[in-house]
């Protein structure tokens, strides 16, 4: 069941353009969560965190999405997606605001924590928006997560500039400016209630060990977690200094960003002749390919194969859960799970990503990803 999707499209405008509004409510709010990860590992320790805090900073918000998106989708279904986004988009600035005040390492903590459960919000609601346009579902979750990418791309261009402009607590007062029209676009979208059959999303189902959610966190782990964490490590021999590392890594993850918002409107469009299924395979195939030749020494084209082809599987994953889901449970149920391993994934890869090359060396560790992500795709398709 969809939160009021008939509803959806009984408001003025076309449905498809309310899930794309609610896409750049997104796009504004994830500006300074990613300038975040091109700044801290290189500017971490200057700004007074350890390499451990380092890591729990640009995990914690993924671990809160773990215990958060159940909670949250219930949150959806009971007060409609419209109010979530507003609270979040408000969110979003705040803890934005908080990452320049510097204020101490604790107050930075609760801002990324905050962040996860804003962030938890954005998503649950967006795409729950991308599922109710009923007609052009596929091309909606492909646009939708394009535009989400936006944001992104503008954080990971400009930030570092802003950043060697400004200095680095400017710089995040200056982003969290920068994200105030997405509370006006969150504003603008049209009323929502909750649905009125208030099916409750269930922890258990949320947390089950379904092929699809095993894959996802498998995939997440080693691209959205540990890759984008180590890259530092992996980069740092081809740049003279930190300030060129930075803008090196910035334009790894820029690179990331560009594929999702390119690739995910072509699949959206190609789905009228592929399968969505076949295009997320392909993905994680090449992701496979990517990481493997990362583990085999060549290291530039396994990231940029891995960052190239991942967005197949960020863009279809949700709407693979959602059709093997649609007969037992709601919408929101596939979702929270969905979304949860994605999480759950990342944040394990990002925690313990830079301690694991130290501790076996980029070599094993990728070869050893590859192989795991091998037998849990033939898992999948089995």
């Amino acid at each position: 069941m969809l939160v009021k999707s008939a509803q959806i499209e009984n408001v003025n405008g076309h449905p498809l353009r309310v899930a794309m509004l609610a896409s750049g409510v997104m796009a504004f709010a994830g500006i300074g969560d990613a300038l975040l990860y091109p700044v801290l590992p290189i500017y971490g320790e200057s700004m007074g965190f350890s390499a451990f805090y380092i890591g729990l900073l640009l995990s914690v918000n993924r671990f809160v999405r773990i215990l958060a998106n159940t909670r949250v989708a219930n949150l959806v279904n009971r007060l409609g997606m419209r109010k979530i986004l507003i609270g979040c988009a408000v969110a979003a600035v705040f803890t934005t605001a908080f990452y320049g005040l510097q204020t101490s390492a604790i107050i930075f903590l609760i801002a990324r924590v905050l962040w996860g459960i804003s962030y938890s919000g954005l998503k649950t609601a967006t795409l729950n928006y991308a599922a109710g346009v009923q007609h052009q579902t596929r091309l909606a979750f492909g646009m939708s997560t394009g535009i989400k990418t936006l944001g992104v791309l503008f954080a990971l261009y400009a930030g570092p500039m802003l950043i060697d402009a400004c200095g680095i607590a400017y710089g995040f007062l200056v982003i969290s400016v920068i994200s105030l029209p997405g509370i006006v676009l969150a504003l603008k979208l049209p009323e929502d209630e909750g649905s009125l059959q208030n099916t409750r999303v269930l922890t258990k189902e949320t947390f089950a060990l379904t092929p699809i959610n095993v894959l996802v966190f498998i995939l997440s782990m080693t691209v959205d977690g540990i890759l984008v964490v180590s890259l530092a490590s992996l980069l740092s021999g081809a740049y003279p200094d930190t300030r060129s590392l930075l803008a090196g890594i910035a334009f790894y993850l820029l690179l990331k960003k560009l594929a999702i918002l390119g690739l995910s409107f072509i699949g959206g469009l190609m789905t009228s002749r592929i399968s969505a299924v076949r295009l997320f395979q392909a993905g994680v195939l090449l992701c496979i390919v990517g990481v493997f030749l990362i583990g085999s020494g060549h290291v530039i084209f396994g990231i940029v194969l891995s960052f190239l082809f991942n967005p197949f599987v960020i863009t279809f994953a949700p709407l693979i859960a959602i059709q093997e889901q649609r007969d037992r449970r709601s919408t929101l149920q596939a979702i929270s799970g969905v979304s949860t391993w994605w999480d759950f994934g990342a944040a394990v890869g990002a925690f313990l990503g830079i301690y694991m090359i130290e501790l076996v060396g980029t070599e094993y560790l990728f070869l050893t990803l590859s192989a795991f992500m091998t037998i849990v795709f033939f898992n999948f398709i089995s």
